[in-house]
């Protein structure tokens, strides 16, 4: 019978062994496999800059053309009345074209400020990843510590046996 103990004893610290370094080989897969996955949310992030450019454009486009029309009709409104652009007129239209460039400032900050939080998501994103493989990494690690433990284990426990069941095979009395 103890020629069986000993070899179960050894089996089960190679199958222990076996199946931590296989989780350990999971672990860091999975963490590798989240990275990507926050990776691949980042760039759809920053993807989204592109829409962010285009709708402000399309707004500009907007705002202009409003602005163009409105500058004409007020000039056509002043000269049909009979009033010269000289004056008054041309301070209101002189304002309105002040007024649109800040217009226009603005709608260039709020676009700015879209596409940092989307950088700033973006950065994050990938941060998580990478404390994701991190995590992977680490589990893995201690799986194959897990499995060195097993295979010492095993080792001291044949050992043992063989010792008490077999003294004299590894040098003993």
């Amino acid at each position: 019978m103890a020629p069986v103990a000993i070899a179960a004893t050894a089996a089960s610290a190679v199958i222990g062994a076996a199946g931590a370094a296989q989780a350990a080989a999971a672990a860091k897969a999975t963490g590798e496999a989240n990275k990507v996955g926050f990776e691949r949310a980042a760039k759809v992030v920053e993807q989204q800059k592109e829409i962010v450019d285009a709708s402000a454009a399309n707004e500009l486009f907007k705002f202009n053309r409003a602005f163009k029309i409105n500058q004409a009709q007020s000039t056509a409104a002043y000269l049909k009345s009979g009033v010269t652009l000289e004056g008054t007129p041309e301070d209101v239209l002189a304002n309105n074209a002040y007024l649109a460039n800040y217009e226009r400032k603005i709608l260039d900050y709020n676009t700015a400020v879209q596409k940092k939080k989307l950088d700033d998501d973006a950065a994050q994103l990938r941060y998580s990843g990478e404390i994701k493989s991190a995590e992977g990494q680490m589990l893995a690690n201690s799986y194959r510590m897990k499995a060195v433990g097993s295979i010492i284990g095993g080792v001291a426990g044949v050992s043992q046996m063989t010792t008490t069941y077999y003294p004299t095979l590894l040098g003993g009395n």
